[in-house]
């Protein structure tokens, strides 16, 4: 037989005039036993009343509503200096019974207007990330980015219906980031696409929070991301694969392709890409505006500026030996011509191309010929550490020779390995 749980009876602080008392019992049916929670303390025609829980929290409440009825039935009779009034003193002590020991009401108090802002002051996701979005492309920010911020922002408004900026809370972005998946639409987004959205939702939730008269902001005093948690490189590298590249096989059948499709129109953009690493997002448009000035064939120089670079750090890729008798070839060809993001679009699906993918070929074929970490850093606008950790060893010297020779046969419109590009006689960047 079981053995009933003792509870000593305890008076509820600051609640004496009332005696109400919550206390934990052991209830037996003399097959099963269970724990119940007991309300007692108070008088119904002179006789004491008790009554049983279940949960805890229901006690709980039951027991503070009760305490305010016998107080307020006890108010007449009660005389208190205070400045507020009887509505008024009521709510503070409904409201310091709900509290009971956990929090005071200054606690309360402070936290609420920490995390929220006045009506007068409020303003929609939608309304919110429009000005958001319109400040970042004056500032310039490049646009593939302030796409990727919109999508992202986006999502984010829908997913919480598109409430007040103020409103939004660090559950509702848990919530939001939790939600987020892969490609197959089934499993979770990497830990990589988390920590991304993560950046862009605390971006806009900074600049919502600074001070600015032109907007009326701060919109809100607490930014929701902040206690986000965010995944270390180490957790994101366990997810990472292997960097996309393409084989020399393949490059010179996709060149050979190239030349025959819409009279070699997307040819002068993918040889930068393939055999000089320059990113296709972002920094081959502004290089194909400024084509006459930053290309110079006569140097064997392609020169990066700081406004052209992603990273914003000047740089020079030398054009190797089989890169100049591309764009020579190629001449009157425009880098980006008319039609680009269709034609573009087209192809990438056909043959299947992934995210850098002809940047990730020109870095591992680079170093696997000429086994420079330094040299190829350099040009690409990568640090040595990146170099190692990723692309060393992706493909053999042979593989690589291969690479850096193909050419194009403009009299069978077809690209060519072509024994005669010296390789060792190409010039490089030296790391200092």
């Amino acid at each position: 037989m079981s053995v009933k749980k003792k509870v000593a009876r305890k008076r509820a602080k600051n609640v004496e005039s009332t005696n109400i008392t919550v206390t934990e019992k052991m209830k037996n049916n003399g097959r099963y036993e269970w724990l119940s929670y007991c309300v007692q303390g108070w008088q119904v025609d002179g006789k004491w009343q008790r009554k049983y829980f279940k949960e805890k929290d229901k006690a709980d409440r039951f027991a503070a509503d009760k305490r305010i009825e016998l107080m307020n039935a006890d108010r007449a009779r009660r005389s208190r200096m205070t400045t507020l009034d009887e509505n008024q003193l009521q709510m503070a002590e409904k409201a310091l019974d709900r509290l009971g020991d956990t929090y005071s009401l200054d606690e309360a108090v402070s936290f609420f207007l920490d995390n929220h802002r006045p009506p007068e002051f409020t303003i929609s996701l939608s309304e919110g990330i429009e000005d958001y979005l319109k400040e970042q492309k004056q500032a310039g920010t490049r646009e593939r980015t302030l796409k990727q911020k919109k999508s992202v922002l986006k999502m984010f408004k829908d997913h919480v219906d598109d409430i007040d900026v103020h409103a939004c809370s660090t559950s509702r972005v848990n919530t939001f980031l939790k939600s987020l998946r892969a490609k197959d639409k089934i499993s979770p987004a990497t830990k990589k696409t988390w920590n991304n959205y993560r950046n862009d939702l605390n971006h806009f939730f900074l600049w919502a929070g600074e001070e600015d008269l032109t907007t009326s902001r701060p919109w809100l005093f607490q930014n929701p991301v902040e206690k986000v948690k965010i995944f270390s490189a180490k957790q994101i590298a366990e997810q990472r694969p292997q960097k996309a590249t393409t084989s020399a096989k393949d490059v010179e059948h996709f060149f050979s392709v190239l030349m025959r499709w819409r009279s070699g129109a997307l040819v002068k953009f993918y040889a930068l890409a393939y055999f000089a690493g320059i990113r296709p997002d972002g920094e081959m448009r502004k290089l194909s505006e400024l084509e006459d000035t930053l290309i110079n064939l006569k140097t064997g120089i392609i020169n990066i500026p700081a406004s052209v670079s992603k990273t914003k750090e000047e740089r020079q890729v030398f054009i190797s030996d089989n890169l100049k008798k591309w764009l020579i070839a190629y001449t009157d060809m425009p880098i980006i011509p008319s039609n680009f993001d269709r034609m573009n679009k087209q192809l990438r699906k056909h043959f299947k191309l992934q995210h850098d993918e002809t940047r990730h070929s020109f870095i591992s074929y680079h170093v696997s010929v000429h086994r420079s970490v330094g040299d190829v850093a350099l040009q690409a606008g990568n640090s040595e550490n990146i170099v190692r950790k990723h692309y060393l060893n992706l493909h053999p010297a042979e593989e690589g020779k291969h690479f850096f020779s193909i050419i194009c046969d403009l009299e069978k419109k077809r690209a060519v390995a072509s024994l005669k590009i010296d390789l060792q006689g190409q010039n490089h960047l030296k790391a200092i």
